[in-house]
């Protein structure tokens, strides 16, 4: 898959793919779709989704309202999900194994960039 780095839509759906991806690494137990769509009273599973809008939010710095609107989620269900990660990330393990994915992420989204200019 290349990224089309003028199409803000096909950009914004490559990071959203590379942290989904990073976080299914770093919860090895759950499959995607259950990331993206948490069972009920999976609490691994929406802390994984939330980890996602975190990931999305604070470290690709996409505008919370286009994640809002994109993932056609509130306002609230997007600020509780920062809200519990910036919490957990203060636990040093916790923290620790956040920037493995995060880093996994950027690597994910490196790749997809490589791999457009290599084929250009």
């Amino acid at each position: 898959m290349t990224i089309n780095q003028f199409d803000q839509n096909a950009l914004y759906e490559a990071h959203l793919h590379a942290c989904f991806a990073a976080v299914r690494e770093g919860f090895p137990h759950l499959t995607v779709s259950e990331i993206v769509d948490p069972p009920q009273e999976w609490f691994d599973a929406a802390l994984a989704r939330q980890v996602v809008m975190h990931l999305m939010i604070a470290e690709l710095k996409w505008p919370k309202r286009r994640v809002v609107q994109v993932e056609d989620r509130s306002r609230e269900a997007i600020n509780r999900a920062l809200r519990t990660i910036d919490g957990r990330l203060e636990s040093l393990r916790f923290a620790s194994h956040y920037r493995l994915m995060a880093q996994r992420a950027r690597s994910l989204i490196s790749l997809q960039t490589t791999a457009e200019e290599a084929v250009a």
